[in-house]
């Protein structure tokens, strides 16, 4: 009884702390870091509960953004993975190094297994790719590369990316960059720290959304209870339903 209330607990934190905000700004001295959330046409969430499912949707909501944010102001989390594009600039008259990038999470609990929804899909980087395994500890910075879309991420070599690899940006100089954290086994709400070096000095720099953390929920392992997806196919008729594998 008390591991239920304490995983209840976790839940409502996690859902109190994030407010998704789909683009942020940290600008400072000497990193300039500007993000998005990276929203695919077709994606996958998990619901914590029954009741963060609309009864109705709005026309004004029924395409694939406006979708995920509804959900996700409900409290939604994406379901395995979530990906941010960062672009980082040197606004400096010295030239600077990225020394490391790490993944701090903010709360770690059960994933959530109330209600699969999908959006399914209707038809079909210069940057530097990172992936990060939130069910670990401290998660490592991979290099990654994407294959036809950011949901085919394949990791490369044999170590994590920042043990012999830097990102350095002359004056002036921009970057790219794709992060994705990915769970497996947990739901995890996280933000990124990037380790700046310039002139001999380290600085970390704190990189989330305006509104808080990001929100990512692994497979629970008892299963959802529902799954569904939205029916953008039936025009004026479109709602949730069970997708074609159940049906």
């Amino acid at each position: 009884m008390i591991e239920g209330i304490i995983g209840s607990l976790i839940v409502a934190l996690i859902i109190a702390a994030v407010v998704f905000t789909r683009r942020w700004v940290k600008r400072g001295d000497p990193l300039a870091v500007t993000g998005e959330v990276l929203i695919p046409k077709a994606w996958v969430m998990a619901l914590p509960s029954d009741d963060a499912l609309p009864e109705h949707v709005p026309q004004d909501k029924r395409t694939y953004v406006p979708m995920y944010r509804l959900l996700r102001q409900r409290g939604a989390a994406d379901f395995k993975a979530t990906t941010v594009k960062l672009l980082v600039e040197n606004r400096t008259e010295q030239a600077l190094t990225i020394a490391n990038i790490k993944v701090h999470k903010q709360q770690v609990g059960e994933p959530f297994s109330a209600v699969w929804v999908r959006y399914p899909p209707a038809g079909a980087a210069g940057a530097v790719v990172l992936d990060f395994l939130l069910d670990e500890p401290l998660p490592e910075a991979w290099e990654a590369a994407y294959e036809d879309s950011i949901e085919g991420l394949t990791r490369s070599g044999n170590r994590p990316y920042f043990d012999g690899n830097f990102i350095a940006l002359s004056p002036g100089e921009s970057q790219s960059l794709l992060i994705t954290g990915r769970a497996e086994s947990v739901c995890c709400s996280w933000w990124l720290q990037i380790e700046v070096v310039q002139a001999g000095k380290r600085r970390l720099v704190k990189v989330e959304p305006e509104g808080g953390a990001l929100l990512t929920s692994g497979d629970p392992a008892g299963g959802f209870g529902r799954q569904l997806e939205w029916s953008w196919y039936e025009g004026e008729g479109a709602s949730f339903v069970s997708p074609p594998w159940q049906t």
